[in-house]
């Protein structure tokens, strides 16, 4: 019994260092391919120097934040994918919003840490701490993504490979499924024009939210049960803020099941697994 529970924790991928080919490759890739297309074909409100500012912004906190705290140099690429998504994912009429956002993004993901990794996605918690506190310089824009289908292919395809190679691909299609369960149920109970409350899922912006935002390992569960109860729980959240008229609903979803889930699940799972050898001996 403990050489299978022991084989399964073995498999169970936490870190970037888990992975025998690294996904963020395949991240980057996917989001630096869709600001490249916003820039030159979809007219993003977003601009070159709003995408600059925030790379540079990440990146340089990184780097700066691993010298001193881990006495080494470290390429920034974690870093650098979280500055091109808060500049697809913050919209503002100023840089410094950029800044703030992307200097928080990095500075959060050191500063809130629970059993080895980081407890918020780095992207969302700083985009909710902006959009709450700040809501006269930021703002989310899903509607510059448009619903042409040509775009939500790019992204469907890259999106399900970047998934794939992280081992999310579960997470990606537990919420999609529980998204639709409960578009039906904000529909059937709510009054929710069914066109309306489906459409999400044909619109590039949440399906950016869904490869990228929710697939990051450190603020996922390792095991696949976990992964979908945690996929299903924010889709839950998002419908009860959707039928409460909040906007950016999948955000703070987010937010809400990491801080209320992932450090209870933290510690038990650390607990559980410290207690292997005990049972078997």
């Amino acid at each position: 019994m403990f050489t299978n529970l022991q084989a399964k924790t073995s498999r169970v991928i936490t870190s970037w260092a888990d992975y025998k080919l690294d996904p963020r490759f395949f991240i980057l890739l996917f989001l630096a391919s869709f600001a490249t297309a916003g820039q030159l074909y979809l007219g993003f409100y977003q601009k070159w120097d709003a995408v600059i500012a925030s790379v540079l912004a990440t990146t340089l906190t990184e780097l700066v934040l691993v010298r001193l705290l881990r006495k080494k140099w470290q390429f920034p690429l974690s870093a650098f994918i979280t500055g091109i998504g808060v500049s697809l994912l913050l919209s503002s009429f100023q840089i410094w919003p950029y800044v703030v956002t992307s200097i928080l993004s990095i500075v959060l993901k050191f500063a809130i840490r629970f059993k080895g990794g980081h407890v918020f996605n780095p992207n969302n918690v700083a985009l909710v701490i902006m959009l709450l506190l700040l809501p006269e310089y930021a703002v989310s824009t899903p509607k510059q993504w448009t619903n042409s289908y040509e775009v939500m292919v790019v992204i469907l395809v890259f999106g399900f490979i970047a998934a794939y190679f992280a081992n999310r691909l579960d997470t990606v299609l537990a919420f999609l499924g529980s998204f639709t369960l409960f578009a039906f149920v904000r529909h059937w109970f709510f009054g929710a024009p069914l066109l309306a409350a489906l459409g999400p899922l044909l619109g590039a912006s949440l399906q950016l939210f869904t490869f990228f935002m929710i697939t990051d390992p450190k603020t996922t569960p390792a095991t696949r049960p976990a992964r979908i109860a945690v996929a299903f729980c924010i889709a839950m959240i998002d419908a009860i803020l959707r039928v409460n008229r909040v906007t950016n609903p999948q955000f703070y979803a987010v937010f809400v099941v990491c801080l209320l889930l992932m450090i209870p699940y933290r510690y038990w799972m650390d607990k559980k697994l410290q207690n292997i050898p005990a049972r078997e001996t």
